[in-house]
């Protein structure tokens, strides 16, 4: 907890601040521990592999003070951000959250530049979660605009990151704005391809979970109107998520 203070005091000197970190990042680095055969092998990126509680003690040391001062939170988010290892990526992607509660919009500059598909998979997952959940709770609307940025972009990888944005959202239970969801996702069902089936398909489970009616709906009105095969493949794929009323409507749907 120290050293976390000691970091925390040096949020207004981002150089210096990256020394001292990269210092006790090399200091409590394990370079013997190697994941069991079993374990899922993560996706290839360096990392000093220290203990979480470590970085959560700087995480947390720093919140008030990046609160307060989003744009030099950001500076030191953008220092961080050049170092190759994940541990530093990570506390910028905090710090990136962190400013969104009081400077929404710049933080959303920086996640849109900083999540992108050539990004490392366990980066772009701690700046949806760590920065991305900040902004959505600071600033729904900001948020939205940037999700729907990704969605309705023309490249696939672009929209991929749009509809994992918006998997956690619709996971969330406190979350009732399903309208909006639906209208983000209408594009994308109507124009759905063997790709993107894959990536919609947890979504529409999950808001059929939610709210069938709704969901039963929005798969009626895209199919109607684009006799899309592709999306009739995917609604067959989310039948059993459901109710069984809801399963036969649609079978009917896409039988006519």
């Amino acid at each position: 907890k120290k050293e976390a203070d000691e970091l925390a005091a040096r949020l207004h000197q981002p150089v210096e601040f990256k020394r001292l970190l990269l210092d006790r990042l090399e200091f409590y680095a394990d370079r013997v521990t190697r994941p069991g055969n079993m374990a899922r092998p993560a996706p290839l990126i360096p990392r000093y592999s220290v203990p979480m509680l470590f970085l959560q003690a700087v995480e947390q040391a720093m919140q008030q003070s990046a609160s307060s001062s989003p744009l030099e939170a950001l500076e030191l988010a953008k220092q961080l951000w050049q170092e190759t290892h994940l541990e530093p990526k990570l506390i910028a992607a905090s710090l990136i959250g962190m400013a969104a509660r009081t400077d929404a919009h710049a933080a959303s500059e920086l996640l849109v530049q900083y999540c992108v598909p050539t990004e490392n998979p366990l980066v772009q997952e701690a700046l949806l979660q760590r920065s991305g959940s900040q902004l959505r709770q600071a600033n729904i609307d900001v948020w939205f605009d940037l999700v729907e940025r990704w969605v309705n972009s023309g490249q696939l990888s672009q929209q991929i990151i749009g509809f994992r944005a918006l998997q956690d959202v619709i996971e969330d239970r406190e979350f009732e704005n399903l309208p909006v969801i639906y209208r983000l996702l209408t594009v994308p069902l109507e124009a759905v391809d063997r790709t993107t089936m894959h990536e919609l398909e947890p979504l529409l489970i999950t808001l059929a979970r939610r709210s069938a009616v709704e969901t039963l709906f929005l798969l009626r009105q895209c199919y109607n109107r684009t006799h899309n095969p592709i999306l009739a493949r995917l609604i067959r794929k989310c039948l059993p998520s459901f109710p069984s009323e809801s399963q036969a409507a649609l079978r009917k749907v896409i039988q006519e």
